[in-house]
């Protein structure tokens, strides 16, 4: 088969030299069986490889790559479509999935921290605690035993802004550009109710004492977004401000996006000046 072949629209592209037919479904079955291709003797997945074998898929210029460790004392060698590292790891650090040997989840959240970006290492720890396959107290005992090993402290700054109740990488994106910015954190999926007690809504992020919400619009299909319309109407009309950021405006404005949030809590704090002594 030829490369353009593999271009086309009937092929899906998993990383480089590596991919796999559109009828086939994205799960971790198949992605095992990708990675099973270029794994070698001695080696093991790690850092954003093994986050994608777990279901996050992190956001990297390396991320095409398939991500392999070899323990300290290993045949480390490169090989095409591989970003290969000598790693100091314990055997407790390995666990196997249908023979292909990874990471555990503590010490890929743990790599990840040290080795991506800020808010992707964070992407990597939010979905995994909300998952429950880490918490915040296994990653400090960790860190803590862990300490000689390079960047620790990249993960020390990181614990304190880990979400577990965050449902989605790009809700974490979205809460970590407002706290970076300076911004005070907002609550992840704070839930509403009417003065009658009955739901409302359950919020991406909230500031309650603004009765502000700040939602990440993921909706792909009309119904979904026909009901967050529904369900938006109905919390302006408890007196709730929601502001909606969309994709585009993460990725292209995030400037105007913190300028626009940071605007309406300056409006509520003017109303209500009590909110300043948050």
């Amino acid at each position: 088969m030829g490369r353009n072949a593999l271009l086309g629209p009937t092929w899906r592209h998993v990383f480089r030299n590596v991919w796999v037919h559109n009828d086939l479904p994205d799960d971790r079955v198949v992605r095992l069986a990708a990675v099973r291709l270029i794994l070698g003797e001695e080696a093991f997945v790690c850092g954003p490889t093994a986050a994608w074998l777990y279901g996050i898929d992190v956001q990297d210029r390396r991320s095409d790559l398939v991500w392999i460790g070899f323990p300290n004392g290993g045949r480390c060698r490169q090989r095409p479509g591989c970003f290969v590292r000598e790693i100091t790891v314990d055997e407790t650090d390995i666990v196997c999935w249908d023979d292909v040997p990874l990471t555990t989840p503590v010490r890929t959240v743990f790599d990840c921290v040290r080795w991506l970006s800020p808010v992707e290492g964070v992407v990597v720890a939010d979905a995994l605690a909300r998952g429950g396959l880490v918490t915040c107290d296994a990653l400090a005992r960790y860190t803590a035993e862990h300490r000689p090993l390079r960047h620790v402290r990249r993960v020390d700054r990181a614990m304190g802004l880990i979400e577990p109740l965050s449902e989605s990488p790009m809700e974490t994106r979205l809460r970590l550009l407002l706290v970076l910015a300076g911004l005070p954190r907002p609550v992840a999926q704070h839930v509403v109710h009417d003065a009658s007690g009955r739901f409302v809504a359950r919020l991406d992020l909230a500031y309650p004492r603004a009765k502000l919400a700040v939602e990440y619009d993921g909706a792909f299909h009309w119904s979904q977004r026909r009901a967050d319309d529904r369900r938006r109407d109905a919390l302006r009309g408890l007196g709730w401000t929601v502001l909606v950021v969309s994709s585009e405006d993460y990725y292209r404005t995030p400037d105007a996006v913190i300028a626009k949030i940071r605007s309406a809590l300056a409006a509520e704090v003017d109303v209500h000046p009590e909110m300043s002594a948050r």
